[in-house]
């Protein structure tokens, strides 16, 4: 299961691939229903659980702070660890996409994952995935096993054996029921994030729709004008932006500045990047701006967001 506390495992830019299956992924993640469920499955199993884009580029963990197991954390944290763990989620997830199935599989040093594929109207929208479950109970003979297993990382046996000692397992029958609920919870998100997206398109202007995949697809990309996205809706600039306000309640300017905070709040708590380098890759061209910006949005500057999230 991708975690968010690695630094090394997210390219600077990584969109979804399909501005709707962008816009599914914006709603489920702000879903209460995916925090709570998650929060849920924590406490009863001691599993992490996220949800992912299709390309594993974003991930979202449905309880604020937690990272997963701590004996992954230690893996990621390498350059190395962290490539090989996601080529291992990228082809695995891949395949439970299109396969429209969940699958349990054994990841790169033998720790159980589950990738749970979110499909709605045909389209792969999301993974849910949930793991990194050791693949046999601790034991003094098993962790042997597992630092022969690590052995290429070069990290103290000690180090090695404190977050071992805090990783979780369940036998694997107990997983494969895991999973098939999380199945189930994947079924009812679909369901509810199609019905709240009909009812969206019914209540909104026609023009609006394109505007905001428009905005999904290039809110990264500091040269977005309101005219771009105006030409997309088919209207006169001027025209576009009094409808987009009298639609939304907002300024185009403000809808867009709030896409890039929602983004850089991510970057802030899901990877190692800097302040600034989190600015640039969010589409602001100055350090100033975004943190006047951010503070605006957020109610704090980026150090104290990220420490608090830290925390």
């Amino acid at each position: 299961m991708p975690t968010t506390a690695d630094p090394t495992a997210r390219a600077p830019s990584s969109p979804v691939a399909h501005s709707t299956a962008g816009l599914f992924f914006r709603q489920l993640v702000a879903s209460p229903e995916f925090t709570e469920f998650a929060l849920i499955l924590k406490r009863l199993t001691g599993l992490s659980m996220a949800l992912n884009t299709p390309d594993v580029g974003l991930t979202r963990v449905g309880v604020a702070g937690d990272n997963g197991s701590p004996l992954c954390q230690i893996i990621r944290s390498t350059k190395e660890g962290a490539r090989r763990c996601e080529g291992c989620d990228q082809r695995n997830h891949a395949q439970a996409g299109a396969e429209g199935r969940a699958k349990l599989y054994q990841c790169h040093v033998g720790f159980y994952d589950m990738a749970i594929p979110v499909v709605i109207q045909g389209e792969h929208v999301a993974t849910i995935s949930s793991g990194q479950v050791l693949p046999e109970q601790q034991s003094q003979a098993a962790f042997a096993r597992t630092v022969r297993r690590l052995r290429w990382l070069n990290i103290p046996a000690t180090q090695l054996q404190e977050a071992y000692a805090q990783a979780p397992w369940l036998p694997r029958d107990r997983l494969v029921h895991v999973m098939h609920l999380l199945e189930l919870f994947a079924r009812q998100m679909c369901g509810s994030a199609w019905r709240i997206r009909e009812l969206e398109a019914s209540l909104e202007h026609p023009a609006i729709r394109p505007a905001r995949a428009l905005v999904e697809e290039r809110f990264r990309d500091p040269e977005l004008k309101l005219a771009d996205v105006a030409a997309r809706a088919g209207l006169s600039p001027a025209h576009f932006s009094h409808l987009f306000h009298k639609e939304t309640g907002v300024t185009f300017t403000r809808y867009v500045q709030s896409r890039r905070i929602d983004e850089a709040k991510r970057r802030l708590t899901a990877t190692g990047e800097s302040i600034t380098e989190i600015c640039f890759a969010c589409g602001f061209n100055s350090l100033t701006h975004f943190n006047r910006v951010f503070r605006r949005g957020a109610g704090a500057s980026p150090s104290q967001f990220r420490r608090a999230g830290a925390a």
